[in-house]
């Protein structure tokens, strides 16, 4: 066998086990528009680099048929990106966002760190139905001013909104009520442009939209109960990230 076809049939395998781990990060831990809006992308360069790139490029130079030694050096390529792929996988993990948190007129994605960060116990979300991430809204008091002054406070003394555990709380099924939890949708509507404006259907409930890596506008919808775009503050309809 040559080193080639050596090479090609460690990047065959690779490529096979990087579409299963694709797969989990996609569809379990940055489900729909949360792969580029936060940190699935940056995760998965990681594993790219290890598990398409330099596992198959080491068989590559090793690999002479009929080398001494060379099942033992097959060997520790193998161990050597099992070991990177697994600690990359734990970085995307480690960093997947917990809960989506509706905190008066943001969405914000909310991982371990800043639960931890703020002296919070993240199993409280175990409670609240759906699958990871949970969607949640903070409870806040009827009267408008006094939930704006709730939302001022909160910044003033470090607590911030979305991290407030005990105000947690599970997004409701009525579409009246649902509706009635985006209380100040229309002036978030007045801040974003016209061409975004413009693709909203009937069916969006708009917010602003906060993860560690990003900032801007999403469309919730009410019929699938998701977050379907994203919209890029001050960059309009050429910025758009659809589920």
């Amino acid at each position: 066998m040559s080193r080639w076809k050596a090479g090609a049939i460690h990047l065959l395998i690779s490529l096979a086990v990087f579409f299963g781990l694709l797969s989990v990060i996609l569809f379990l831990w940055y489900p729909g528009i949360l792969f580029n809006v936060d940190r699935g992308w940056t995760g998965l360069q990681l594993l790219i680099g290890v598990d398409l790139i330099a596992g198959p490029l080491l068989t590559l130079v090793v690999f002479k048929a009929g080398k001494p030694g060379l099942n033992f050096d097959l060997s520790c390529i193998a161990v050597f990106q099992a070991a990177c792929m697994t600690a990359g996988m734990w970085v995307v993990y480690s960093e997947r966002p917990l809960a989506l948190v509706l905190a008066y007129d943001t969405f914000y994605s909310v991982g371990a760190e800043e639960f931890l960060q703020h002296e919070r116990d993240p199993q409280v979300l175990d409670s609240f139905p759906g699958a990871y991430p949970k969607l949640v809204y903070i409870e806040l008091p009827e009267s408008e001013i006094a939930a704006e002054i709730a939302s001022i406070r909160a910044q003033f003394i470090g607590d911030p909104l979305y991290i407030q555990t005990e105000n947690y709380r599970a997004m409701p099924n009525p579409d009246d009520e649902l509706r009635s939890i985006f209380r100040v949708e229309e002036s978030t509507r007045r801040g974003a442009s016209e061409d975004v404006l413009n693709q909203l259907d009937e069916s969006c409930l708009f917010s602003k939209f906060i993860s560690p890596v990003i900032s801007g506008f999403v469309c919730f919808d009410t019929d699938s109960r998701t977050l379907t775009k994203f919209y890029e503050s001050g960059n309009g309809a050429a910025a758009v990230v659809e589920e």
